[in-house]
């Protein structure tokens, strides 16, 4: 093993994080066996007296909101054969009807209170529970009360009629098949790999079986709700703000019913009620290899489990141990991504696009440990093998101290982040614990109770605890291996042929159908791991904590003096727009300041970077920096016979950056710098008609994350020598499987039609043909992304959170950001290379895409060959708003942005409209999206805005067509005025539009966007002032919201969507026969 001479440094672990090693203070180190606090501080729960569970907490996370679940102890492994999917159906039908709400009033209810409703996500079964979630608001009298209502209902109440169970049908039928895609088929193939032919858990997939869904009775769904939704086996969890003990009151009163007394389907006595089954996984002896190939996988991947049953988290030695094996992974991980990046240590070709270890989860009754890996195409063998040497490599040889150390302040930051953040902890994730403690009997303890254990535990886990780690991936037994790779096939000409490239490369052929090891190959590799010759691990090369540091004194003689005389100060004011505080009242938004009110500093830097500052208290422990310049993707476009479209190599600059290096630093060598620090920086991006990126810090790395950003513009991308070479061999690779994995999925093949067909076929929605990605210049990718970082007066800057006070945060800014040189070329026409480009001419500058909606209407049937038949539609319409923004002119600025917000707040409606036909009425659709989309209009000044609007849905392929007519049918009806939109939609849309603004607003995130994306509207470009900028955008928003009506509606849907419109209508259909997957799994069934 590699000396463990280190205990000096793993005492000084804690002085990085200030709160950790305050808690830890005078702390007696626990006893392995001592138990884990059952809950937060401050839960009250208890036990009514039909034996109903309850768990109420105070939070004040988000504001004036609460999160209230009921828990279901049962999911689908209690099924019959007969029954299978029920639990899911049941769970539907809570929704559509109950004893006090018919014709899903329960929907209707949360849509008027502003309430998140949709597919997925309020409620949800599982093997072996079924959770249904409501987030709702808490500062009007009476929402809570009834919210608690409709989870009683949901537990008591749910009505399941025939004529219910009818209408819900084809709504689960259309989940289950959307379900049925190469994702859901590999994740049910693996569960059987897991579990083995017969076992229960294979059987008893939540979603459940075609066949009884279309036939099952309702009186099977109501046996099986009266026999198992039994208030002794359900718990209610409420967190959120409010008073306590009145809810846990509310509880008592809605929830204490005697079982017998539940009408119409009364329960059996409390003592009578069904238990929770446990089902076992079987053990398996030796390694079980099950493979199989799927037309439509994007990407080979391979699990490697060691199975072993769930381990619960009860007591100290419980964190302990799983503490050990979360080291474990993060510092194996750190070794995979190096391999990855420069391939084996001995030299040779690359195996794998990732590679990783866990302890996973992947059935309520194991925690295995796990490895996966996504191999190169022909490389499955060599890829498993590299894997199992890493292991073998940590068993002999174990970790460096450095290695583990950095693990272990990766992982301290974590909790430290957390603990200054706990007052700011969202209650959905302390209802999500009482789930688990409910039902799994695991220990929910505070945030400041585990800040406290991790400050105890930590440290002291040595190096050898953690190498030995190794030791638990037995492979003598319980091991199962999932190998899952896209077909080889005449159909897949591209792919096959690539992967038979790759394996001659490693000398052995794939076979004709199954380019997959079987079990006999896989014991032979493990032979030979267990008796390769290996060496230990290299250590690190530099000092890793001073070589930031290092790279930016490198850069002294190409840093610009500095000069904090140039530097320009502006306070920025904005009249009626309200300061964000966590200690501010919810109805802030409502009485916002009339004056003029600080919004925060703008400061123009002496190399003409702009950066606004805004400091604010909504979280202690985040500070974002997001910066954006104009130009982007348009700039690059190309034609010829092979290419055309968007350059390939503006397409892939900022990924080949990042593998070549940016910051002067290889991706690994980054990663190392940065472990322990709360800071996560991102290369440049481009968009359309932008390049922009976004970073973020704690407070106390705020200067790493500045250093980073100046080493961003100061180290350019450079490409040369055989590092990089490998590197971008790597990229190329991954983008040839990317590409070729478009070629096989139906749905990415579907959405190219649907852009093909709404833009007239426009190049810049191609994708880089297989020959353009094998011709890509690396050497032209860099240069972009040079050139993109070459001229910090370009960028403005926006940073948000916690700020340091000004005296030092603006010394700081000048130090990283303000030595910046520009690179301007020698055609420059500034006279000053480090004045500020004028906002309107670099605006007027940008390359505008032509895209335009075609000039007929189109409709297009595309017909792909898919494993499971399904069905997916778009109907689009061209976008033109009437208002144009002209320079000089900010009363036409204010005129399209309120018809942008009158047409955001229709598109709200008109979803919720499409739902309540398509879904709640004919039942034959799981979800309806509405949505407007004018990225790729022109920026100009005086350019009217265009885009699209467009409905899609899935469904059965047989109904398509039925749902388009009745989807136009319904758009008739509004034009008309036959089944015009109400008052009480025009209610719910505001209120949805309110609540969402409400929790948006108190997030850092909301205001760093919105101060960025106002620097680049073109109201700033006519007034020149963020200041008012923002103060228009909030008083325009205000007058909306307050004059909205139904009618208006009306107009703006009427204006948008004539009857005389054009359209492009889309429908996703099978062909032919059906592909085939294969199987070839080699285990015997247990």
């Amino acid at each position: 093993m590699v000396s463990t001479t280190g205990d000096a440094e793993n005492a000084d672990l804690l002085a990085s994080f200030s709160n950790l090693q305050k808690l830890s203070a005078d702390q007696v180190q626990p006893e392995e066996n001592a138990e884990l606090p059952a809950l937060t501080p401050g839960t009250e729960t208890g036990v009514l007296n039909n034996g109903l569970t309850y768990f109420v907490l105070e939070n004040q996370e988000p504001k004036a909101r609460a999160s209230l679940f009921l828990i279901v102890g049962f999911g689908s492994l209690v099924e019959a054969e007969e029954e299978r999917g029920i639990a899911h159906i049941i769970e539907h039908l809570g929704f559509s009807a109950t004893k006090a709400y018919e014709n899903h009033a329960i929907v209707k209810f949360l849509e008027s209170i502003g309430a998140p409703f949709g597919a997925c996500q309020n409620a949800y079964t599982t093997f072996d529970r079924t959770v249904y979630t409501l987030h709702v608001p808490t500062d009007k009298e009476g929402i809570l009360d009834e919210s608690l209502r409709v989870l009683r209902e949901f537990a008591y109440y749910t009505r399941i009629s025939e004529e219910d169970l009818d209408k819900e049908r084809k709504v689960v039928l259309e989940e289950w098949r959307e379900s049925r895609n190469a994702q859901g088929r590999l994740s049910e193939r693996y569960i059987q790999a897991l579990c083995g032919s017969g076992c229960r858990w294979c059987e008893r997939l939540p979603i459940g079986k075609e066949e009884v869904i279309r036939g099952v009775s309702s009186e099977t769904l109501r046996s099986f709700y009266r026999k198992f939704y039994h208030p002794a086996r359900m718990a209610v969890a409420a967190c959120g703000d409010f008073d306590g003990s009145q809810v846990v009151k509310t509880i008592k009163e809605l929830f204490d019913l005697a079982p017998e007394a539940i009408d119409p389907l009364p329960r059996c006595p409390p003592c009578d009620a069904p238990a929770r089954p446990h089902y076992a996984v079987p053990d398996s002896e030796g390694v079980r290899v099950a493979s199989s190939t799927d037309p439509e996988l994007s990407f080979a991947t391979t699990m490697l489990d060691c199975k072993r049953p769930r381990l619960s988290m009860k007591t100290v030695g419980d964190f302990r141990r799983r503490t050990k094996e979360d080291l474990f992974h993060r510092a194996l991980g750190s070794r995979m991504l190096r391999l990855t990046l420069n391939g084996p240590l001995g030299g040779g070709p690359r195996d794998f696009f990732q590679a990783g270890t866990e302890t996973s989860d992947p059935l309520p009754a194991l925690s295995p440990l796990s490895a996966s890996i996504a191999p190169l195409p022909g490389r499955v063998r060599s890829a498993i093998k590299g894997m199992l040497l890493e292991l073998e490599r940590v068993r002999r040889f174990g970790f460096h101290e450095a290695e583990v150390s950095r693990a272990k302040r990766s992982m301290l930051a974590e909790f430290e982040e957390d603990y200054i953040e706990r007052k700011h902890r969202p209650s959905e994730s302390f209802a999500e614990e009482f789930v688990c403690h409910f039902l799994d009997q695991d220990r929910a303890p505070g945030t400041e109770d585990r800040a406290r254990l991790a400050a105890l535990v930590v440290p002291g886990i040595s190096c050898e605890e953690v190498s030995q780690v190794a030791n638990l991936y037995d492979f003598g037994r319980n091991v199962v291996v999932k190998i899952a790779t896209p077909l080889m096939s005449i159909r897949s000409p591209a792919y096959t042929f690539w992967s038979i490239f790759q394996a001659v490369r490693q000398l052995a052929l794939p076979r004709p159908k199954l380019d997959l090891p079987d079990e006999a190959e896989l014991g032979q590799l493990l032979q030979q791991v267990a008796s390769a010759p290996l060496e230990a691990w290299p250590a690190d090369e530099d000092d890793v904590d001073t070589r930031l540091k290092n790279m930016f004194d490198s850069c002294a003689d190409s840093r610009m003096s500095l000069n904090p005389a140039a530097t320009v100060r502006k306070e920025v004011q904005a009249a009626g727009v309200p300061k964000p505080s966590r200690s501010a009242k919810a109805d802030i938004l409502e009485k916002a300041p009339v004056e003029a009110a600080p919004l925060g500093e703008e400061i123009i830097l002496q190399n003409g970077l702009r950066i606004f500052l805004k400091d604010t208290d909504l979280f202690d422990d985040e500070i974002l920096v997001k910066a954006r310049r104009w130009g982007g993707l348009s700039e690059h476009q190309e034609s010829g016979l092979l290419s055309g479209g968007i350059s390939c190599e503006a397409q892939v600059s900022s990924m080949a950056a990042a593998m070549l290096g940016i910051c002067g630093l290889s991706m690994e060598s980054l990663q190392e710098c940065l472990e322990g620090k709360r800071v996560e920086p991102s290369p440049p991006g481009m968009e359309a008609y932008f390049t922009a990126f976004d970073s973020s810090s704690s407070p106390a790395d705020l200067e790493v994350l500045l250093m980073l950003l100046s080493l961003l513009f100061l180290k350019p991308v450079q490409t040369g020598g055989t590092a990089s070479t490998g590197r971008l061999s790597l990229v190329k690779l991954g983008l040839l499987a990317w590409r070729l994995a478009e070629d096989r999925d139906p749905g990415s093949l579907f959405r190219r039609r649907v852009q093909s067909a709404v833009t007239g076929n426009h190049p810049y929605t191609w994708l880089p043909s297989l020959w353009r990605i094998l011709r890509l210049n690396f050497k032209s990718a860099a240069k972009v992304f040079n050139e993109r970082i070459s001229q910090p007066r370009e960028w403005t800057f926006v940073v948000v959170g916690r700020l340091p006070a000004k005296e030092k945060l603006v010394p700081l800014l000048e130090k990283y950001l303000g030595c910046i040189s520009n690179q301007v070329g020698n055609g420059s026409a500034s006279d000053d290379p480090n004045r500020r480009p004028d906002d309107l001419a670099m605006r007027q500058a940008v390359t505008a895409l032509d895209v335009r909606f075609p000039q007929k209407s189109v409709r297009d049937d595309v017909h792909l060959r898919m494993i499971d038949p399904k069905g997916s539609t778009v109907m689009a319409f061209p976008l033109t708003l009437t208002a144009v923004s002209k320079v000089g002119d900010p009363a036409s600025c204010e005129e399209e942005l309120r018809e942008l917000m009158r047409l955001q707040l229709l598109i709200r409606m008109l979803e919720t409209r499409l739902v309540e036909v398509l879904r709640f009425k004919r039942g034959q659709v799981y979800g309806v999206k509405v949505g407007s989309d004018s990225g790729m209009c022109s920026p100009h000044m005086g350019v009217a805005r265009t885009g699209t609007i467009s409905v899609s849905f899935e469904c059965d392929p047989a109904e398509s067509d039925e749902l388009v007519e009745a989807t136009q049918a319904e758009l008739q009806r509004l034009r008309d005025g036959s089944a015009a939109f109400t008052d009480e939609n025009a209610a719910a849309a505001l209120e949805q539009e309110r609540r969402e603004f409400e929790e948006d607003v108190n997030t850092n995130s909301w205001w760093a966007n919105m101060i960025l994306d106002l620097y680049f509207s073109r109201t700033f470009t006519v007034d020149r002032d963020i200041g008012n900028t923002m103060s228009i955008w909030w008083r325009v928003r205000q007058e909306v919201l307050q004059s909205f009506t139904a009618a208006q509606a009306g107009e703006v849907f009427c204006a948008v969507l004539p009857e005389t419109g054009l359209s492009a209508v889309v429908a996703m259909r099978p062909k032919g026969g059906s592909a085939k997957i294969q199987d070839a799994s080699s285990a015997e069934d247990n």
